[in-house]
């Protein structure tokens, strides 16, 4: 992918507060901002990928995509046939790989409206429809809005945990697809291992021992370079939505 019009440096993360870029657009000066200021770095067409894609080698949307694909394998389920809501859309990376994968339905949908913004600049057509919502406290309209979708499979690369979408948005989302529906989702490995503040660990848990999600797979990977250099790596779930029925007692035996 080509640089935007504007050049951003890697600045190594303060132990409080996360990651910074140096960012020059054109010629202004050099303006200091936090890599998740998104509001900031989506108004520059394609800067968020430059930086996340090509400089921090962001793996997330491809391991993701690549999982819901070997579902589908599995599940017997052609791309083609899928309603695919992907959860923490952003710029459409995902959206535009399923694609690729020859889905033809995706619903978008991300909490900040510049994500839908830069989507529908950058990539105006991978989407059939591209909501703004918390899923996590969704407004009745906008589970009006999904439920008329009929969503059938389930797609979130690096969107759920910590300061992003905690374990209710992954409910919520459940909550909309049918039974045997795919579900595939990346986290913060750090998130998968807590139960503090946005952790995932005894959520993902209780949904696969409660058969509400059958785990097809479950595996680590790089997700990308910090801004300092240093491997973040993430989980991947990839899953069907299973029954609510709970799980039979441990009855012991030998």
């Amino acid at each position: 992918m080509s640089p935007p019009p504007a050049i951003a440096r890697l600045i190594g993360p303060p132990e409080a507060d996360g990651e910074y870029i140096a960012l020059r657009i054109g010629g202004s000066d050099e303006e200091i901002v936090h890599l998740h200021d998104y509001e900031r770095i989506y108004r520059v067409p394609r800067l968020y990928e430059y930086i996340v894609q090509d400089l921090l080698g962001c793996r997330s949307p491809q391991v993701a995509v690549d999982g819901l694909a070997r579902a589908l394998t599995r599940l017997r389920i052609e791309p083609s046939e899928l309603v695919l809501l992907d959860v923490g859309a952003g710029t459409g990376i995902v959206g535009e790989l399923a694609t690729e994968l020859g889905v033809r339905t995706l619903i978008g949908l991300d909490s900040l409206g510049a994500a839908r913004a830069a989507c529908l600049r950058d990539r105006a057509r991978v989407y059939d429809d591209y909501l703004v919502g918390d899923l996590a406290a969704p407004s009745p309209g906008l589970l009006v809005q999904l439920r008329r979708h009929l969503p059938t499979a389930l797609v979130s690369a690096g969107a759920l945990g910590g300061t992003h979408a905690p374990p209710a948005a992954l409910l919520t989302a459940l909550a909309l697809l049918p039974a045997g529906a795919p579900a595939v989702f990346t986290i913060d490995e750090r998130w998968m291992q807590t139960d503090g503040p946005g952790g995932f660990r005894t959520p993902v848990i209780e949904l696969v021992t409660s058969r509400k999600l059958q785990l097809l797979e479950r595996s680590r990977f790089q997700h990308r370079l910090s801004t300092a250099g240093h491997p973040i790596h993430y989980e991947l779930i990839v899953a069907a939505k299973g029954s609510e029925e709970p799980a039979p007692p441990f009855s012991g035996g030998g």
